[in-house]
């Protein structure tokens, strides 16, 4: 199986690394209609291993696919992680738009990958953009990221990516956006959830809002006593992002904390969450 998967992602990084010309001409209809359909090749049509623009625009290294053993090659825990795949900066901005006056909080991203997320917020008044993540490797992309940003926007908020592990993480305390692009299942989620209901009820988190992108294990929060619906609904890509990632939309749903709740916003916030598999999530 580890050779199998070791094939495949090499396979996949050498697509990835073709001509852009080569890529757009991959997803002309007529050839993407065939090559779906090849077991190896259906993950190039998620849009992943194109060179995302925010890549092209900032120089920065945020797109590509890597899936569960190059997370975590031990393969502990693997049947809990989702592939690594950079979020649409579209979808990340318009669900912060949500927030209101979000200075004087601290952005963090669980399960950031290469950063994506974390330079979109850097964009926002947050007061640090914190990310977390299980993968060395990735934890130094995404620092490698930060770096680059920090040349070219010196005023932005600092970001900064830890290794860490959802079940023994420490949060900064004070007041937190919490954003996640889908990225563990149930088990790992609960445990995360647990944390943030510790934090809440000792003080240490004032307030909380989660940004959940593909809200697969929604459930999970709606049904905790200590948060509850902020907002929910389905944003649609940006133009420009269409052919860079498996959809043409994401459903979102954002919840605060009861503690330091602020009013109520939104009237479109109760959407049922349906999820269609671990990787499908939609607002109804």
């Amino acid at each position: 199986m580890s050779l199998r998967n070791s094939f495949k992602q090499t396979l996949l990084n050498a697509l990835a690394r073709l001509p852009d010309g080569v890529q757009r001409a991959m997803f002309a209809p007529q050839v993407r209609r065939i090559c779906i359909r090849l077991p190896l090749l259906r993950a190039v049509y998620s849009g992943c291993l194109r060179r995302h623009p925010i890549d092209l625009q900032y120089g920065t290294d945020t797109s590509g696919l890597v899936d569960e053993l190059g997370i975590q090659p031990d393969g502990c825990r693997v049947d809990q992680l989702n592939p690594y795949m950079g979020s649409q900066p579209t979808i990340i901005r318009r669900a912060l738009d949500t927030l209101g006056d979000i200075r004087g909080y601290t952005f963090v991203d669980i399960g950031c990958g290469k950063g994506r997320p974390l330079i979109v917020a850097s964009e926002y008044p947050f007061a640090e953009v914190r990310g977390y993540d299980i993968s060395p490797d990735l934890v130094a992309t995404a620092n490698a990221n930060a770096a680059a940003i920090a040349r070219r926007f010196p005023a932005r908020p600092p970001i900064r990516a830890v290794i860490a592990d959802a079940e023994n993480l420490a949060l900064p305390a004070g007041k937190i956006v919490l954003f996640m692009f889908n990225p563990f299942g149930d088990e790992l989620m609960a445990t995360l959830l647990r944390n943030l209901e510790a934090g809440l009820a000792s003080g240490e988190i004032e307030h909380l809002f989660i940004v959940y992108d593909i809200p697969v294990c929604g459930a999970l929060f709606d049904a905790s006593t200590a948060l509850r619906r902020w907002f929910a609904t389905t944003f649609p890509y940006d133009p420009d992002e269409l052919g860079f990632g498996p959809e043409v939309a994401d459903s979102v749903v954002i919840w605060q904390s009861v503690r330091g709740a602020r009013p109520d916003a939104f009237a479109a916030r109760n959407g049922r969450i349906t999820t269609k598999d671990r990787f499908t999530a939609v607002i109804e």
